[in-house]
C-alpha cells in the first residue's frame, strides 16, 4: 500500500561508521561533494541509469571528507565483498545469493570490529 511504502521517507540514506566509514546504497553522486550534503539530497529518484565514478573521485571524496572506505551495495559482485581501485578506498558488498536464482554469485557482509584503546 501507499502507507506501508511511505516509510521509506523516513529512513537514512547513508551511515557512517567510526568517523572514517560512509556506507551508501548506490555509490556516490556528481552533486555531492561532501557527506553534509547528504541532507540535502532529493530523496525522489526514478530508476534510471545511475553515475559511474572510479579511482580518482572516490580518492577525492575520501580525501575531503576524512574517510578511509566508502562502503556500497547495488552493484552485483560474484565473490560478494570486492574492494576497488589500488588504495582500496571502496568496497562494493552484495548480500542477495544466487542473485534472481541464475547469477551463481555468493552473498557477503561486512562487519568491523571497534578498537578501544
Amino acid at each position: 500500500s501507499n502507507a506501508d511504502a511511505c516509510v521509506f521517507d523516513y529512513l537514512t540514506l547513508s551511515a557512517i561508521i567510526d568517523g572514517t566509514v560512509l556506507c551508501v546504497h548506490g555509490g556516490l553522486s556528481p552533486d555531492v561533494r561532501t557527506i553534509d550534503q547528504v541532507l540535502f539530497v532529493t530523496t525522489v529518484n526514478p530508476r534510471g541509469a545511475g553515475w559511474l565514478f572510479g579511482s580518482r573521485v572516490t580518492t577525492e571524496f575520501n580525501h575531503i571528507n576524512n574517510l578511509v572506505l566508502v562502503c556500497r551495495a547495488h552493484q552485483l559482485v560474484q565473490e560478494g565483498l570486492k574492494y576497488m581501485f589500488p588504495d582500496k578506498g571502496l568496497a562494493i558488498v552484495w548480500s542477495a545469493p544466487n542473485y534472481c536464482r541464475r547469477c551463481g554469485n555468493v552473498a557477503s557482509i561486512l562487519s568491523f570490529t571497534l578498537e578501544t584503546t
